[in-house]
């Protein structure tokens, strides 16, 4: 077999074992268990139900409505903290020089992912705002389902908010 033609297979892989973790709401991650590599923070008394009020300031909510204050991350750059963005880095599979994130929204987002451009390019502060989310396909909502239903509850906080 060409060397390349591992890449595919690993791929599909590796998004099997996302989907398969995704699927039942976790990942392993070097802080525990979440959703996704995102939001590693993530734990049953920073869980929001459908029925809380949405933010009154989205700044620190990222486009696929993960919250920034709980990304391993976005903690490690605030808090300057080498340890935490030496495990992220490893988790991620990143340099630990990578690991720099001041919010999504920010100008030093550590990605760029194609909710984000969507959402950008729309002017909508997340895409629990965008009416077509219901029939969004974008791949980062089949990679990680946890996110499309983070979304979903953000939906129905905003309507139960109007």
């Amino acid at each position: 077999m060409a060397p390349d033609a591992h890449k595919g297979r690993d791929g599909r892989r590796e998004l099997l074992k996302a989907g398969a973790y995704a699927g039942l709401g976790l990942t392993l991650g070097s802080t525990g268990l979440s959703c996704c590599p995102w939001c590693s923070k993530q734990d049953e008394t920073t869980a929001r139900s459908a029925t809380d009020a949405p933010p009154k300031d989205w700044t620190m909510v990222a486009y696929c409505c993960l919250e920034c204050d709980k990304c391993d991350a976005y903690i490690a750059t605030q808090n300057n903290d080498d340890v935490l963005r030496a495990k992220v880095a490893a988790e991620w599979k990143m340099a630990a020089e990578q690991i720099h994130c001041n919010g999504c929204k920010s100008g030093a987002a550590l990605f760029n992912c194609e909710a984000k451009k969507c959402a950008i390019a729309r002017n909508l502060p997340t895409c629990a705002h965008c009416d077509d989310f219901p029939t969004c396909d974008k791949d980062v909502w089949m990679k990680w389902p946890p996110l499309k239903e983070k979304v979903e509850t953000m939906r129905t906080r905003l309507r139960l908010s109007s």
